[in-house]
Parts: C-alpha cells; structure tokens; sequence
C-alpha cells in the first residue's frame, strides 16, 4: 500500500498500462469552460481542502482513467460518480425516509466496475483521512467490495419484482450489530435530515422582500439572485421573463398531476445556488414558490446538466437532452424518486433538470467515522450500488463474472489504492497550480 500517492510509483503504474495519462489540470479547466466564472475560485478551494476532497470534485479525471483499464464489458446504468458521499438520504413521495444514491449528474450506461472501483478508492481516499493505518485501509476497502458482491449474487437469485423494489429500511440502517459509531452519527443524521424541507431552507436562506413577502437573500458569490445578475446573462430578457421560460419547460415534463400541484403555487424568486464539489461552477438555480396559505411554501432546484464524463468512454445510448438522461437514469436507479424530477432547457439553450432542493436530504460526515464505522457505512453504500445495478443490468451476468465475493474484495484492492494515489498526485498538482497564481481560488468557500 502506499498511502503517500508517491509520484514515482503513480508514473510506474501508468507505464504499465501503456498509456500516456492526460494532464488532470487541463481536464478539469476543460470542464470548467462553460461554468460561471465567478464560482470557479469557490470550487478550486473546495477541491484543495484535501485528497478525498479533490477526489470528489475529480470525476472527469478518473473517468479518463477508468476508460484505460479493460472491463467485463457487462453494462448497466451507472451513478458515474458513485462516491461514498454521494450517497444519502431523503423523503419518498410516500413520506418514507430513504437511503440511495443522490447524485446522478454523471449518470450513463457503462461498464458496472467503473461504479464499483470509484466506490472503492474513495473508501480508501477516507480512510485515509480518519488517518488510518494501510491495514485498516485494505481492510474496509476489501469489505465493501465484497458486500456489493454479496449483495449482486443475492439479487441474481431473487425473482424480478421483488428485486426492483428493494430497499434498506431504517431499522436495517440502524442495526445493532453495526458498530456503536455508526449507529450514533446515523441516528443525529436522521434526525437533521426529517427538519430539512422547504419551510427550513426558507428560514435559512430567505429575508423580508419589505412588502410582506419573501425573497432570497442576495449572498455573493454563493448565493446570487436573479435580480442582480448583469444583464448579458439573460440573453436580453428580463429575469422574470427568463424564469418563465424555464418553468414553463420544466412543467411541460412532468405528470399531469404534478402540473396541476404546482399551478397552486406563484414562483416569486430565484437564485444561483453554489452547491457540493464537483457541480460548482455550473448553472444551479433555486426556485421559491408561495401558494394561497402561508405555509403553502416550495422550493424547487433546477441544475445545469452537461453531458456525462464517461460520455466520450462508452459507446451506449443515452438521451440527446442532458437533464432527461439525468432523470431517467436517477429513477432507473433508485427504489424511489423525487417527484419533482423534471427536464428543461432554458433560454439560451443550456439543458437542466428540476427537482426538490430540501426534502429530508441528510448525508453521513465520514468525519465522525472511526474505522469500524467507516466499513459498516461502506456496507450501506455498496449494497445500494449493488440494488442499482441489479436494476439497470444483468444481475445474473455480474454475478457470474464476479465470482467469490472475499476473491473479488481483494481483487479489486490494488485498483483502488492506485486510483487513490492518483488522486493524492493530482491534488498536489492543484496546490502547486494555486501556490504559482495560475489556479484561482476564494476565502468564500
């Protein structure tokens, strides 16, 4: 193991495959060509914050290094950034508190080891940032991938339907036989996450409009409303008029009976939202909407979607429009989904996608983890993968190609700790690309 990312052993790796790495840099200012410029200091340093951090922020990278390494050739719908963060847990249509994965903007059909291997090294990736030993690295690593084993080969042997609608309950979530740590912090999780709703992100991001309503707190550059955005933004139109445009789309995708549920409600404000690692930069908006009662109150989130980083990798179909192929691939994936979830294409073109912005949304702080916590979380995560891939595949192919499940742990070991290395690499090229003033970053983060 080599918990340093030693730069040496990185080009030895690399030489090994026979390849010529692509500078991560210039990835990442590729991706960030068409993202607005005043966020892009605010993702620099949140991505400089550490390994696991830029790991987050890097998928674009590794998906160019998955893309060299051979695979089963055995497709399904990926997450495409299937990190241990990215996975989480919000409100059921029904009014049930769930865990899933909740990220999908890279969302595309794929090799299923590419999910698997980025689950693996950010296991690694924060194991090491509990400051963990190489043992205890291997050891939480090698577990999570057997568990997604373990898991694939339960659904490989189970009927369809009651496959398709597996789920992890929260008294599973919270076991007994899960360690005290982790049962701990996902108990207080679970009790933030059922205060996280709409009449919650209004306390926290709204203010007085001075004629007895409300509208969002202007906070540059995290928080940016409409209203005082330069007018080159809104290809000539008023804010309103833009604002519009884009609801009148994103209604168009949705159910009937979700068309009428918001036409109860008056859309009074919006804003650009910075949010998590990797999406800041691009065009994420935050909609507040007032019906007739006073706690009548929405907020929806409507997000730029680019096309996928593992695009350019796969020859696999995937909708043309960008927020269809996120939304489609979030409800193929998951038990349940939001039913907010909508496409639409705003004024100058851009392709995005709807959602609610806080409905009972909780994410676990692996850095109150100790490392018998950080492995039983592991197990979560990689069961959930597994129910998602179960899903969107051939459950009985991956499988059968997988094998033992503790062979397959160890496996797939090595591939992580590289691909954590990588990343270790490429976070001190970050450093040094911010020390010499050509990477931009911001004491607002």
């Amino acid at each position: 193991m080599h918990p340093g990312g030693d730069g040496q052993r990185i080009c030895m790796t690399m030489l090994e495959l026979g390849v010529e790495r692509p500078d991560p840099m210039k990835l990442l200012e590729q991706q960030e060509a068409q993202r607005l410029p005043w966020l892009l200091p605010v993702r620099h340093s949140r991505m400089a914050e550490n390994p696991f951090a830029f790991f987050r922020g890097n998928a674009v990278v590794m998906a160019s290094d998955l893309a060299r390494r051979p695979h089963s050739g055995l497709m399904v719908q990926l997450c495409g950034d299937a990190h241990l963060l990215n996975f989480g847990f919000y409100g059921s249509p029904e009014r049930q508190l769930l865990f899933d994965i909740n990220d999908f903007d890279e969302t595309h059909p794929g090799p299923f080891e590419w999910d698997v291997q980025r689950l693996a090294a950010s296991l690694v990736l924060a194991a090491r940032s509990l400051g963990l030993s190489d043992k205890q690295q291997g050891k939480i690593c090698r577990r999570g991938v057997r568990t997604y084993a373990e898991t694939m080969a339960q659904f490989a042997a189970m009927p369809m339907l009651p496959m398709w609608v597996a789920r992890l309950p929260l008294e599973r979530l919270i076991d007994q036989r899960a360690s005290a740590n982790l049962r701990c912090h996902l108990e207080g999780v679970i009790t933030s996450a059922l205060r996280r709703d709409s009449r919650q992100a209004v306390r926290k991001l709204c203010e007085s409009d001075g004629s007895g309503g409300l509208r969002f707190r202007h906070q540059p550059p995290l928080i940016w409303r409409f209203a005082h955005l330069p007018e080159h933004w809104m290809e000539g139109l008023q804010w309103q008029e833009w604002v519009a445009a884009v609801k009148a789309s994103y209604i168009s995708s949705l159910a009937p009976a979700l068309q009428h549920l918001l036409s109860q409600f008056r859309l009074v404000d919006n804003a650009f939202k910075a949010v998590g690692v990797g999406s800041v930069g691009t065009r994420c908006g935050i909609s507040l909407f007032v019906g007739e009662h006073p706690n009548d109150i929405l907020v929806l989130q409507v997000k730029q979607a680019n096309a996928s980083v593992l695009a350019p990798y796969v020859d696999q179909p995937a909708p043309e429009h960008q927020g269809q192929r996120v939304v489609q691939g979030q409800r193929l994936l998951q038990t349940a989904s939001d039913s907010f979830l909508g496409w639409c294409t705003n004024p100058a073109g851009d392709h995005l996608y709807g959602r609610s912005f806080r409905d009972w949304k909780g994410s676990v702080d692996v850095a109150q983890l100790d490392a018998d916590g950080l492995k039983d979380y592991g197990k979560l995560c990689a069961w959930t993968l597994a129910k998602a891939h179960a899903r969107s595949g051939d459950r009985r192919a991956i499988a059968a190609h997988i094998g033992d499940p503790k062979a397959y742990g160890r496996r797939l070991l090595e591939p992580a700790v590289e691909h954590a290395d990588l990343a270790v690499h490429d976070h001190a090229l970050l450093l040094r690309g911010i020390a010499s003033g050509r990477i931009s970053t911001s004491e607002i983060f």
